[in-house]
């Protein structure tokens, strides 16, 4: 297991939301009902090899791309302080094809509100459950 996909298991694999998760490399893509999946991936903005955030896209299983959207870590949990550099935005670093790690030190915590951000736009596609006083 790679560290993008240990990261992601530990930011989703238990969102009772997802359904039957599979993970590869740097996405991970799951059900949402019958009809529609969400994939989720790590993604670069301008420098290769430095991924600022996680993009999601809701797709139709049979229709194809519904949505998509970009959770920037900085624009979720701010700028991270460093001890020689200032203030910076958070990302995951590859450094020469070998060491991949965080850039800035992101807690537990910090990675479940990433989470919480991605989970309250995956729910907008949530499919209504049918309680016992709606009627079809």
């Amino acid at each position: 297991m790679n560290f993008f996909e240990k990261e992601l298991r530990g930011m989703f694999q238990h969102r009772t939301l997802l359904k039957d998760p599979v993970f590869c490399g740097k996405a991970m893509l799951a059900k949402l009902d019958e009809e529609l999946r969400i994939r989720l991936e790590f993604v670069i903005s301008n420098t290769i090899d430095k991924y600022t955030g996680i993009e999601a896209k809701i797709i139709n299983r049979t229709g194809g791309m519904v949505d998509r959207n970009v959770f920037r870590f900085a624009d979720i949990i701010g700028m991270k302080q460093t001890p020689l550099c200032g203030k910076h935005e958070p990302y995951i670093w590859v450094y020469h094809d070998e060491t991949v790690c965080w850039y800035t030190p992101v807690s537990d915590a910090e990675k479940q509100r990433i989470a919480d951000a991605v989970m309250a736009y995956v729910e907008l596609y949530q499919t209504p459950q049918q309680g016992p006083d709606m009627k079809m």
